[in-house]
């Protein structure tokens, strides 16, 4: 496999492992909206309100798992990214971008004046 290949497929899994963690979030403060409301309400038992509380530490949890992993999965992407930036930039010579550029232009004026 490429390492191309390897570093899209990584962000495709940080972006998968982005959305689950957004999913949680959304979870998480859902389960804290009812347990604020369940606390609120007179008849509501100590055990009901343990129950909604121990759900949302257990979401939590699994929050604070997915960020673990989402940052040591990054710093690897980021390296790439960085060391593929840095490598374009010291290759890349300015005057066959301003070449192609120039190409460019010539040949979008070029349709203009047909039309």
């Amino acid at each position: 496999m490429r390492f191309e290949d390897l570093a899209k497929k990584q962000y495709e899994d940080i972006d998968n492992l982005s959305t689950l963690l957004k999913n949680y979030v959304d979870a998480y403060r859902l389960l804290i909206a009812g347990a604020s409301e369940l606390n609120s309400v007179n008849l509501t038992k100590k055990s009901e309100m343990r129950k909604a509380l121990e759900r949302v530490e257990q979401v939590g949890e699994l929050i604070d798992k997915l960020v673990s992993i989402l940052d040591k999965c990054e710093g690897s992407y980021l390296k790439y990214c960085k060391i593929k930036y840095d490598y374009i930039t010291i290759s890349t010579e300015k005057d066959k971008i301003f070449t192609e550029i120039d190409n460019e232009l010539n040949f979008q004026n070029s349709e203009r004046e047909e039309d």
